[in-house]
């Protein structure tokens, strides 16, 4: 991924949940940056996909990259 993908990703990500803590993610020679995702503190993606409707609110763990 291209820096400017990624910085243009990141930055939909802070207009809409805030200042987060990028939480996990590797990246080496043989896996580059290919996705970017919110996830909750159980590990499911919040962004980019819709999230089901659950009762309660979600918290948010942080910013995975991958």
């Amino acid at each position: 991924m291209k820096i400017s993908k990624a910085v243009e990703i990141l930055l939909k990500i802070h207009e809409e949940f805030g200042d987060l803590e990028i939480s996990g993610g590797a990246l080496t020679d043989e896996t580059p940056l290919r996705h970017v995702t919110v996830i909750d503190t159980e590990g499911r993606e919040l962004w980019p996909c819709d999230p089901l409707p659950v009762s309660g609110q979600r918290q948010i763990n942080g910013v995975f990259l991958d």
